[in-house]
């Protein structure tokens, strides 16, 4: 800017609005960088989200042993209806966002489909749960301004990653046709709890600093 002053020249419309900060929420935790293309007006920004969590869930009767992993890279465009800091964001996750499942046996036993197996003839049963690859993003938030400083910043939104992709799988090769038919069943289950996952909860709190 000083040396655009000295030249005579204007200093670019950016210039005094770029944001760098670090954002935590049902996206994960990471880093974020924003831009004000016209301050007040318009801007865009693109943050990371990570974070792996354990936990314990059940269906149809079977126990897991579950772990989430967030991990999504976002594109937005903010827009500020009213020259202040709310505004309305659009865009779109790369959504790498992944669920594993391990089915826990009852004592020595598996229940699949209501019919017994020993984990002899099971063995283990592992589980995948994926999203779409892309996905589009809606929300309002708080954030922004004109001017240097310390600010922080919340987003409400919607993230729609698709319908869950649910896949099984027992590590003994020689399933009984029984078997695999109890463990399809079971799948298909687990996918019909996840479906309502379609629609995923975005809220964001950020702390940035504007340059």
């Amino acid at each position: 800017m000083i040396v655009a002053a000295a030249l005579g020249a204007a200093p670019p419309a950016f210039a005094d609005g770029v944001d760098v900060g670090l954002s935590a929420g049902t996206l994960g935790i990471g880093p974020l960088i924003g831009i004000a293309i016209v301050p007040g007006t318009y801007g865009a920004r693109i943050q990371f989200g990570y974070l792996s969590h354990s936990y314990g869930t059940s269906s149809d009767g079977v126990a897991y042993k579950g772990n989430l992993t967030l991990r999504n890279v976002g594109l937005l465009g903010d827009w500020y209806p009213w020259a202040g800091a709310f505004r309305v964001s659009g865009g779109l996750f790369y959504n790498g966002n992944r669920v594993s499942l391990n089915a826990q046996p009852d004592g020595d036993r598996f229940i699949f489909g209501g019919d017994i197996y020993t984990a002899a003839q099971v063995g283990s049963v592992q589980g995948q749960v994926s999203f779409n690859a892309v996905a589009p993003y809606l929300g309002l938030g708080w954030g922004g301004g004109v001017g240097a400083g310390l600010r922080f910043s919340g987003d409400l939104g919607v993230m729609y990653q698709g319908t869950p992709k649910v896949r099984l799988t027992a590590s003994n090769p020689t399933l009984s046709s029984q078997l695999a038919a109890d463990l399809q069943a079971t799948e298909s289950g687990l996918q019909a709890s996840l479906d309502r996952y379609r629609f995923y909860p975005v809220v964001q709190l950020g702390l940035t600093y504007r340059f």
